[in-house]
């Protein structure tokens, strides 16, 4: 079923950004939050936006998917040390975003993050931005996003955006 899902998103992505209005590409990394700070040290992630809005429009809409990989950390359980698996999540969602004053966003993704690792099952994934355009195809941003699994999938993250 998983595997269904990855090639109609990319199916979708690949027959969509033909006729694209903004088509954007990015990668991030990030400190794990809430559940995941236990058993993971670093976050690192990449995503794919298709936008139906046109770029200079103040408001956007469109969809987003990505994959998120939560590297795993040494831990220790009844005093031994257990190395943690990574775990794999691919979020799909959709993004909208409100640009101000022509160089700022705000925005939000919210969809569902598919589990791609043994044991993840997924879950409602959602992730506030805020970002800076720094030039007309390059914007950095910062946000936090958090996939609810049976544990809480959280992590603050710094990444950039290229627009083509």
């Amino acid at each position: 079923m998983k595997k269904i899902l990855l090639l109609m998103c990319i199916a979708l992505f690949s027959l969509t950004s033909a006729n694209a209005q903004t088509f954007k590409l990015g990668a991030s990394f990030g400190l794990p939050a809430a559940d995941a700070s236990d058993i993971s040290n670093l976050v690192i992630g990449i995503d794919a936006y298709y936008y139906f809005t046109d770029i200079d429009a103040p408001i956007e809409f469109g969809l987003n998917a990505g994959f998120r990989n939560f590297f795993g950390d040494e831990i220790q359980v009844l005093g031994q040390t257990v190395s943690v698996d990574d775990a794999q999540f691919l979020p799909i969602a959709a993004a909208a975003r409100l640009k101000l004053f022509g160089i700022f966003t705000g925005g939000l993704d919210a969809g569902y993050a598919l589990g791609l690792s043994d044991g993840l099952d997924g879950g409602f994934y959602y992730r506030p931005v805020v970002g800076l355009d720094i030039a007309d195809t390059i914007e950095l941003n910062v946000s936090y996003e958090n996939i609810s699994d049976a544990a809480t999938w959280g992590n603050f993250n710094v990444g950039l955006l290229f627009q083509f």
